[in-house]
């Protein structure tokens, strides 16, 4: 005959269960120890308030037991015409950064609270992502333990932060005053435009720009130059911190024309010379509102290049370019 192990169980297993079913009602649904989110919400009128997304994110993660603290911004903003951008931020404890585009702040906050949650436990967003909101309870088998020694599988496709989120590409154009000390003969201000694109960690832009007016002239003499600076150039930076300024590091190659007209000189003359150019330094950006942002950079430049401008039949140089100098931008970028 065939005796189940449950009929061969000891009778104080039996006595146990009893004791446990005269427990009070009230232990048994006393509610879990919160979890320690820092979350910092900041959205238009018409999005969902905090506490709406507080609580998509605590109906996501259910009876998790994960409590490791986490630190959380999330940031709403309109960018151009209707649609909305939203910047969430996790500080702590692994970070990272999601960027989100839509018309619909409301879905646009329930997939934020979907990577909050995924970031915490990934396995309870996976048995609680599809299960009805809390004043609605899903049925046992939607909320399920898994079973000991089974595989660990992927959340489904519910569960996972929307595509959009993963594969954040974002362009800019951006309009800066010059000032520049590397390639004129005294320190210049002219006018720099660009634009590029961001991804993630990285940026990279192109640009052109003009210094209109440095002037040089052979010591000791009235005789010199007037200088003109035009340049392209390209930059590619890394990110190094994201917030409350983005801070980069960037690498830029530059290809200047340094244009000289003679300056009280018995024979007036034009002379341009090519210069290329390397330099490595740090880009900030801050964003003030939307898709606005103030940039400012900063660069050491190495000109590979140091041709001299000199007047003929008059002795001595009226400039040769420094092996080293500094270059700088500060103006508006406006991201789309």
């Amino acid at each position: 005959m065939h005796v189940s192990r449950w009929a061969r169980a000891p009778s104080a297993l039996q006595a146990l269960f009893v004791a446990a079913g005269l427990l009070p009602a009230r232990a048994l649904a006393a509610p879990a120890e919160p979890r320690a989110i820092d979350l910092r919400w900041e959205a238009p009128d018409g999005c969902p308030p905090i506490d709406e997304v507080r609580s998509e994110i605590a109906r996501l993660l259910g009876a998790s037991e994960q409590r490791q603290p986490i630190e959380v911004e999330i940031a709403v903003a309109r960018g151009g015409g209707a649609r909305l951008r939203l910047d969430l931020l996790i500080r702590a404890p692994s970070p990272g950064e999601r960027v989100i585009r839509g018309d619909d702040c409301a879905s646009m906050s329930r997939a934020a609270a979907l990577i909050v949650a995924m970031s915490i436990d990934p396995d309870a967003v996976a048995r609680n992502a599809t299960a009805q909101p809390a004043a609605q309870p899903a049925p046992p088998s939607a909320v399920a333990a898994p079973v000991a020694g089974a595989p660990r599988r992927a959340p489904p496709a519910a569960a996972r932060p929307p595509a959009a989120a993963e594969r954040d590409l974002e362009g800019a154009l951006w309009l800066s005053a010059q000032v520049e000390q590397a390639l004129v003969p005294a320190i210049g201000v002219g006018l720099a435009a660009g634009g590029g694109i961001r991804s993630g960690w990285f940026r990279a832009d192109g640009a052109a720009g003009v210094v209109p007016s440095s002037s040089s002239r052979i010591a000791g003499m009235a005789a010199g130059a007037e200088f003109q600076l035009w340049f392209l150039e390209v930059d590619a930076c890394a990110r190094a911190l994201a917030r409350p300024i983005g801070v980069y590091v960037c690498a830029l190659g530059r290809q200047h024309w340094l244009l000289a007209r003679g300056r009280e000189v018995d024979e007036a003359f034009t002379h341009t010379a090519p210069i290329f150019a390397a330099g490595l330094g740090t880009l900030l950006e801050w964003r003030i509102a939307g898709p606005l942002k103030v940039e400012g950079a900063l660069h050491a430049v190495v000109p590979l290049r140091r041709p001299r401008f000199i007047v003929e039949n008059l002795e001595g140089a009226v400039y040769r370019p420094p092996a080293a100098g500094l270059s700088a931008r500060l103006g508006l970028a406006l991201a789309f």
